[in-house]
Parts: C-alpha cells; sequence; structure tokens
C-alpha cells in the first residue's frame, strides 16, 4: 500500500467497444460496493470483520491482511476473527496503526491481502467488486474477448506453485522500448496524483537509463510505506509508450502517459530487494484494464476487451 503526496494530471482516452456489462459476475462470487479515497482509484469494500463493519481495501500488493488497532484496542496481534467473505468463516489480521493522507469514509478500517486472496477469485468493474470461491469457466471469458495471463511463478492459489523469494501478487508484464519485465499489480497503490504510475527497481531504471531512453526528470515525490515516509526520483520517458503484455508477449494495452518512480531499497521488501528489473503498477491501471479478474485457483489474470469498462490507451 503506497499514498502518493503530488499533484499531476493525466488525460485518459477511451476506446468504445462492446465490452461486458459492468455489474456481471463473470465467475459468480458475491458483490461488494467498491469504495474509494475520494477521487483515488484505490478499492475499498465494507465487510463485517471481528462483528465490526468498515471499508477494507482490496490489496493484491500486500501478503498479509491487517485491521486497524485504533478500532479493537484490547485485542492483541494476530487476532483471529469472523470475518464476512465467501469461504472462511474466520481469519488472521495482523493489527497496525495505519497513517494514511486519504482514507475512505469512516476511516482506514482494514487491509485485505493475498493471504485471503489467493483463495478467492475477485472481479473488478465499474459497479462493484464481485469476490467468490470458484475459478473461471476459461472458454466463457475468452468468448467475451477475456485475455488470460498466465501467473505461472507469480501468483496461485497453491503457495507451493510460486516461485521461490517472491510474494505471492499478481503480475502482468511491461516493455518499455523492448525493454521488458513482469510488473505487480498493486490494487493498493494509491497513485491519484500521478496517474499511470510504474515503480521500477534500480535494476530496471539501470537497464533503461542503458538503453538510450530520453528520461525527463521531474520534481521528486514523498511517498507513505510502511517504512515512513521516503523521497523518489520521477521520470517521464518520451518517445517509448508502455506496452501490457501477456506472458508470451501478446500485447494487452498500450499506455503513452505514464510515470516512471524510482524504487530504492527500504525495509518493505518487495521488487526494490529484487535484483531483476522488476516493476510495480499502481491502482489506477484497473481503470485502464477495464473488467480484470484474479482467478489464483487457474493462476491466471482476465484482462477484459477494450470498450466501455476500460480505457484502452492513453495519451
Amino acid at each position: 500500500m503506497t499514498i502518493m503526496f503530488r499533484t499531476h494530471e493525466a488525460r485518459l482516452e477511451a476506446v468504445m467497444r462492446p465490452a461486458p456489462r459492468a455489474d456481471e459476475a463473470l465467475c459468480e462470487g458475491r458483490r461488494y460496493v467498491a469504495h474509494s479515497t475520494g477521487h483515488g482509484p484505490a478499492t475499498h469494500i465494507r465487510l463485517a470483520v471481528g462483528g465490526t463493519n468498515g471499508a477494507l481495501l482490496v490489496d493484491y500488493g500486500a501478503t498479509r491482511s491487517s485491521l486497524s488497532a485504533a478500532e479493537f484496542p484490547h485485542a492483541y496481534s494476530p487476532m483471529i476473527a469472523e470475518v464476512d467473505l465467501p469461504g472462511f468463516s474466520h481469519g488472521s489480521f495482523a493489527l497496525r496503526r495505519y497513517r494514511m493522507s486519504r482514507e475512505p469514509p469512516g476511516g482506514q478500517f482494514g487491509v485485505l491481502g493475498t493471504d485471503f486472496l489467493s483463495l478467492l477469485t475477485t472481479q473488478f468493474s465499474e459497479s462493484g467488486v464481485h469476490i467468490g470461491v470458484k475459478p473461471c469457466d476459461a472458454a466463457k471469458l475468452r468468448a467475451k474477448g477475456f485475455t488470460p495471463i498466465s501467473q505461472d511463478g507469480f501468483f496461485s492459489a497453491d503457495i507451493g506453485r510460486t516461485t521461490r523469494g517472491r510474494p505471492n501478487v499478481p503480475v502482468v508484464f511491461v516493455s518499455i522500448g523492448g525493454l521488458r519485465a513482469f510488473a505487480q499489480i498493486d490494487t493498493g497503490y494509491d497513485d491519484a496524483l500521478e496517474p499511470h504510475s510504474v515503480d521500477v527497481n534500480e535494476p530496471f531504471f539501470d537497464e533503461l537509463e542503458r538503453s538510450g531512453a530520453t528520461l525527463e526528470r521531474g520534481r521528486d515525490i514523498w511517498v507513505a510505506t510502511c517504512s515512513g515516509r521516503e523521497s523518489r526520483r520521477v521520470y517521464k520517458v518520451r518517445g517509448r509508450p508502455l506496452l501490457i503484455e501477456t506472458e508470451t508477449g501478446a500485447l494487452v494495452r498500450r499506455v503513452d502517459d505514464f510515470t516512471v518512480i524510482v524504487k530504492r531499497p527500504n525495509g518493505c521488501g518487495g521488487i526494490a530487494l529484487m535484483s531483476m528489473p522488476a516493476a510495480q503498477l499502481g491502482a489506477s491501471f484497473l481503470k485502464t484494464f477495464g473488467t480484470t479478474i484474479f482467478d489464483p485457483k487457474s493462476d491466471r489474470v482476465w484482462i477484459g476487451p477494450e470498450g466501455r469498462s476500460g480505457e484502452g490507451r492513453s495519451d
């Protein structure tokens, strides 16, 4: 979960094509109304946990779920609590004190991470979030124009299928001028102030520099992380679009207006500590992807066709 503090405007151009109905549950599941932090793209759902109802951030960038320590002042961490999620009666939550510049109405009640989400099928669309326990019907989604992205080695309901040393976090693959890497889909990364933020680790940025890309330095930003506030370098890449691809290199989306942010190693782990080039996408990319389905029991992420529920290109 990352939050930015500097304003930047980006224009999104919608490519209108037939798309699934926004309220259609494509893989079954219970519907939850989506809540945001004002104008932020990060999605919260209201959920009953431990006898209290509140807004939990649906965060595929977090591997550990948590609850606000202020809401449960007499509990011990980790807290075992009843949880109103399909397939679960109880769950384990760390207790944390959140320090956020923007919160959903009623405050930040908790974070739902991949310790739960890797066992559930979740669909993000315009009307909300559908969560269920069954894997998707691949033939049905292909017939509707969805593109599957394999999560082999990255994200799965079976933790043994992920590569050792990697967090159990879903990915797409990105390419900038032929430089290719996996990019984690961090739905908890609220990049409203810098839409289409692409955090990259130092190995990725070093290769980007060596590739001869035209990098235009912007003003540094301050971000809130698990290690506190820290400053990060910001760049625009001129003349080279960001390509969102499948594991085989098939094009899924093209984004022309994006921001590269260099992520230095800190105590939070993640891509910053990896020796190979790696990236992380902000939550604003979900709008560009349109209807997006995380299907960990099939080791896939499905991205819908460009159209009413997806922006497709960004200039």
